[in-house]
């Protein structure tokens, strides 16, 4: 099938990912990775949602939720499409939707009969675009889960809370109460694709290994995986170990370090918020490790 200059084959040539959990660091990484003159944004963007939200009708806002008009393949092929890339010279498009890794919101109600997920978006992707390179970057599981409990407040997200770590200290209870009780009677995986995972403390994206693993299994040596703290800690070799990985030439090292000290870091907390964390983030910093380390 073809739409203008884009066919569904050409789509897998030059298609690249990041996969990741929100507050991972991704939107950083991602600027950092389109400065390269081979690599290059979406016309719609760094995150389109598409394969996990907008194809199935659902709002890209995960806690607002409602319905929407429903996209099509054609839609989302013609908006990446060449035609729409005017003023961009790299030939490489690099999609930054962070839920593409673990967002199957809503699969129990469409297969009503199915007792586990019926596919991943790793399927999905590789069906489209089997040459496709995932890069996934991730960070420890507790700091993701108070960056994330912290920044999806507001007006914008349909919340009007004031977060704070007592209240992500019952957040957590209640939260790692649940998903204990889903693992009695179903398997791991069932139970982090689950719909009922709570919206507002989403506990079950820090089991890495279940979504990590469904990616592997198809992508195999086209996958890398890189930690928040290697990357923040020492951007450059990070970086190109990544443009090896998508065989893309190395820029000079001196213009990459100079593009890197020029810009803040994108999307990052407040340093004010680490220090309000008291005994109870201890607390949960604890019980919650010894969660994921049960689950893996």
């Amino acid at each position: 099938a073809s739409v203008g200059m884009t066919t569904v084959e050409s789509f897998g040539v030059y298609l690249k990912c990041i996969g990741c959990m929100p507050k991972c660091g991704s939107t950083d990484l991602y600027s950092k990775l389109i400065w390269h003159p081979d690599l290059a944004k979406p016309p719609c963007g760094k995150e389109n949602h598409f394969w996990t939200r907008s194809r199935l009708g659902k709002s890209t806002n995960h806690l607002k939720g409602g319905e929407v008009k429903k996209q099509s393949f054609d839609s989302f092929l013609k908006q990446i499409g060449p035609a729409n890339m005017e003023g961009q010279t790299g030939s490489l498009l690099i999609d930054g939707t962070q839920s593409l890794l673990w967002d199957l919101l809503g699969w129990e109600a469409r297969y009503p009969q199915s007792s586990k997920p019926p596919y991943s978006n790793a399927e999905l992707i590789h069906l489209v675009a089997p040459m496709s390179k995932i890069i996934v970057i991730i960070r420890d599981p507790v700091e993701r889960l108070y960056s994330d409990y912290l920044y999806f407040n507001g007006d914008d997200y349909g919340l009007h809370e004031n977060r704070s770590a007592l209240s992500f200290d019952d957040a957590v209870r209640a939260e790692l109460g649940r998903f204990v009780g889903c693992l009695t009677k179903h398997n791991l995986r069932r139970c982090c694709y689950s719909s009922q995972n709570d919206p507002k403390m989403r506990l079950h994206l820090g089991v890495y290994i279940t979504y990590v693993r469904d990616w592997y299994q198809l992508f195999g040596e086209n996958m890398m995986v890189v930690s928040l703290e290697d990357y923040s800690k020492q951007p450059l070799p990070v970086l190109y170990r990544i443009y090896n990985f998508l065989q893309v030439p190395e820029p000079s090292r001196d213009d990459l370090s100079i593009y890197i000290k020029s810009t803040s870091k994108k999307n990052a907390r407040s340093k004010s918020d680490s220090t309000k964390r008291g005994a109870c983030w201890r607390r949960q910093e604890n019980s919650f490790k010894t969660f994921t380390s049960r689950t893996i």
